[in-house]
């Protein structure tokens, strides 16, 4: 793919992207959450090939976003975005950020993980208790 084919397809990609992105219901509350960074890889046909991938990050400027329809939250901070021409510097970059992260994302999940095996074993637990009382209790035949 030419290199001017390749700029001109990575900007229509990246302005339909953050179209969709910056009207779903989620984004504003992004980046309160600890959503900083967004990698998002871009392909096409196997006559054009590998795109890139888009990386967008979350930096709390004066928003310069105009909203189709405004919405009744004031979204801080702006978006940037770069392209990365190899997924291998994707990886990369999405390994640095994890590594960066003031906590640990590997433990989250397993904490979470645990969490929601107890809750799911005591839930199961009631379930049995439920149906014994109920096997308990005598059928009255008036």
């Amino acid at each position: 793919m030419e290199p001017r084919q390749r700029d001109e397809l990575r900007i229509a990609m990246e302005t339909q992207f953050r179209y969709k992105f910056y009207n779903s219901t989620e984004f504003p509350f992004l980046h309160s959450i600890g959503v900083n960074h967004i990698i998002q890889g871009f392909e096409a046909p196997d006559e054009l090939g590998y795109i890139g991938a888009l990386h967008l990050w979350w930096a709390p400027d004066e928003s310069d976003i105009v909203y189709d329809k405004p919405r009744k939250f004031k979204v801080i901070g702006t978006w940037h975005g770069e392209w990365l021409d190899r997924p291998e510097e994707a990886v990369e970059l999405a390994i640095q950020i994890q590594a960066n992260r003031p906590y640990n994302e590997d433990k989250l999940i397993e904490v979470a993980i645990r969490h929601a095996k107890k809750m799911a074993n005591l839930s199961v637990k009631k379930m049995v208790k439920d149906a014994l009382e109920k096997e308990d209790e005598p059928d009255l035949l008036n």
